[in-house]
């Protein structure tokens, strides 16, 4: 065979592997530290491969966890597929070793090359992950270099105790202002003994009115009934309000002494137009039409919320 003839399928081969070299366009392989490892240590490797689209990764050729050589398993294989970007299908593989060599000295170990396959229909290309080299060490030293003996342990590490002092500090003073807050909140919407204090007699009424309209007996058409009593613990709260009695004549008045009630003034009117007919119109049933029972226990608690702030 002459020249030529030999040289034929050479360029037949270099023709063939171009479009494959197109096909995978990178495979870069990033790894930890190359040194330092002791038998049990786990290695993670990521190779970042890049194809050309619409070439894909195939799943069918990834190795499976299992042992690779005496002192080398597989423990993980995972694939994370990044999508196509600019005619580039992008691919993540994390690959997970465990080594269980026990050297006797610092020695150089190789993980092995990786054969992976790009397949686009019928078509399929080799896709390599290259090897990659560490060094792993001996847990403990063969000869001794001091007076102990090689195979004596050194004494654990003392834990170190921590400092709670401050953290105790803190904590109290944390306790002390929620403690604090929580009072001055209790006080200033009149919760649990506080709404008993005498600068609170719309909070007192609230809580009175709704046992005194339940109360049993009572005589609906009666200006003495838990109606009208109640009626009166409303009116006595004015009263301790504003420090003298207060009629329905001197609404303006106390609405001018204390702004914050005039949010629920037509409410206030209701109740007085409702008292004149019950104590002084010996109406009460027109009374009960002009503020129903569930009404007035709605305004004592609107007034409690006005006496409170809140609204």
């Amino acid at each position: 065979m002459g020249r030529p003839a030999r040289i034929l399928p050479l360029l037949v081969l270099l023709a063939g592997a171009v479009p494959a070299a197109a096909q995978v366009q990178a495979v870069d392989l990033y790894a930890p530290r190359g040194f330092g490892y002791v038998i049990g240590d786990t290695i993670t490797l990521t190779a970042e491969i890049a194809l050309e689209a619409p070439y894909v990764l195939d799943a069918a050729s990834l190795p499976q966890p299992r042992g690779l050589d005496y002192w080398l398993d597989l423990r993980d294989v995972r694939l994370t597929d990044q999508g196509v970007s600019a005619g580039t299908h992008r691919y993540t593989l994390d690959l997970v070793y465990q080594t269980f060599y026990a050297p006797l000295e610092p020695r150089r170990l190789t993980i092995p090359a990786m054969a992976l396959f790009a397949v686009d229909g019928d078509r399929r290309v080799p896709v390599g992950v290259p090897a990659w080299s560490f060094l792993t060490s001996p847990l403990r030293e063969i000869v001794a270099t001091g007076p102990e003996s090689a195979m004596a342990l050194r004494p654990d590490i003392m834990p170190r105790p921590i400092q709670t002092a401050g953290i105790t500090r803190n904590l109290l003073v944390a306790l002390g202002a929620a403690l604090g807050a929580g009072l001055a909140l209790a006080w200033q919407l009149g919760w649990g003994p506080f709404g008993k204090r005498r600068s609170r007699p719309f909070a007192r009424a609230a809580r009175a009115i709704p046992a005194t309209l339940a109360s049993p007996g009572d005589d609906p058409h009666s200006a003495a009934s838990g109606y009208g009593t109640a009626l009166q613990a409303l009116h006595r709260a004015f009263d301790a309000t504003d420090g003298k009695g207060v009629f329905a004549e001197d609404l303006p008045g106390f609405f001018e002494r204390h702004s914050a009630f005039r949010s629920a003034e037509a409410e206030v009117r209701r109740l007085f137009e409702a008292s004149r007919r019950a104590f002084f119109g010996a109406d009460p049933a027109g009374a009960q039409r002009e503020l129903p029972p569930a009404d007035l226990v709605a305004l004592s608690r609107r007034l409690r919320a006005v006496e409170r702030g809140t609204q």
